[in-house]
């Protein structure tokens, strides 16, 4: 039996890095730039769907045995989730655009269309946009690396009232390999502070190009992935052969404007089931522009400083026609 272990760590000493996987989809080591996604708590890797479970009860005895009960650590997926990151770093930023949108060319206007097409994920193949997600442990031999990892959601936020209000970005990571656990000591980029856009920076808050009060502005791009087959990658047995990434992706989100005639003007748009543009920002830096956005409901808001509508909304688009464009620079 062991004896007693008196280490203790801090939760502040964990670190979660991200790169744009540049090795081969199933490839089970660092590669691309890492970049430090620095939030108030570091999240482990969620492993709960990585394991397969169930329970063949047997006839013989009223008590489960412990044959009974089957786990296979095999054909599973694994997500690692981020939230509250209060956005520093500009390639920080564009690599997550990237990841999301598929988009890869994240310096200039992030964009997804109508007719966005349907990139291949096979193991073996570099096509697609995948990640290292890297959970760097006090432990040292217990580093984990997520990797071939498909961002699944981001959302943004503009906030006055949170973090000074500085873009702020939540996500999660989806990967159907299994994470190496183990000492990885491959160093993330110094991650400088060189982006510090957000909420105050905006001189644009417009919907169906009326110019309106905004005290919140939230949106989130879905861009999921499935896994797919059963091979032996990395001498591990019943990893994917591939991802499906050609679901729906879907642009949703809420903003919060001052309830005023033009306010009043969209919610007879909202009613009617009309196409508003949706555009936040300050045209270079930072913006956000949603052309032909639904309304999917409202709700008053009280405050101190008057009546707020909360406006939720999803994003549109047909052909060649943007679903959502984003400048983050």
């Amino acid at each position: 039996m062991a004896t007693l272990d008196k280490t203790v760590y801090s939760g502040k000493q964990f670190e979660s890095y991200v790169s744009i996987q540049s090795d081969a989809l199933g490839t089970n080591d660092v590669s691309g730039t890492l970049y430090k996604i620095r939030t108030p708590e570091i999240n482990d890797i969620d492993t709960s769907a990585g394991s397969i479970f169930a329970d063949a009860v047997r006839s013989g005895q009223r008590v489960q045995r412990p044959t009974d009960h089957i786990a296979t650590y095999k054909g599973g997926v694994f997500r690692w989730s981020f939230s509250d990151y209060a956005v520093e770093n500009e390639a920080a930023l564009q690599m997550l655009l990237q990841l999301v949108s598929e988009d890869d060319s994240p310096s200039g206007t992030v964009a997804i269309t109508g007719n966005q097409g349907t990139v291949a994920y096979e193991e073996g193949s570099s096509t697609g946009e995948y990640a290292c997600v890297v959970i760097s442990s006090p432990d040292a031999d217990e580093d984990k690396l997520m990797h071939s990892s498909i961002l699944e959601t981001l959302t943004l936020t503009l906030n006055p009232t949170v973090n000074g209000g500085r873009l702020t970005a939540s996500g999660t990571f989806f990967s159907g390999y299994q994470p190496v656990i183990g000492t990885e000591g491959t160093s993330p980029d110094a991650t400088a502070v060189d982006y510090t856009e957000g909420f105050f920076d905006c001189t644009t808050m417009s919907i169906g190009a009326d110019d309106v009060v905004i005290n919140n502005f939230e949106v989130t791009i879905s861009n999921p992935a499935q896994r797919v087959g059963y091979t032996t990658v990395n001498s591990i047995t019943h990893e994917p052969s591939a991802y499906m990434r050609g679901g729906m992706i879907e642009v949703t989100g809420t903003l919060s404007a001052l309830l005023d005639d033009n306010v009043t003007d969209t919610i007879q748009d909202f009613r009617s089931g009309a196409s508003v543009n949706i555009s936040i920002g300050e045209g270079t830096k930072l913006d956000f522009d949603i052309p032909t956005a639904k309304y999917t409901g409202y709700t008053h808001t009280n405050t101190d400083s008057g009546v707020f509508i909360d406006l939720p909304f999803k994003g549109t688009a047909d052909g060649d026609g943007a679903l959502i464009t984003i400048k983050a620079t």
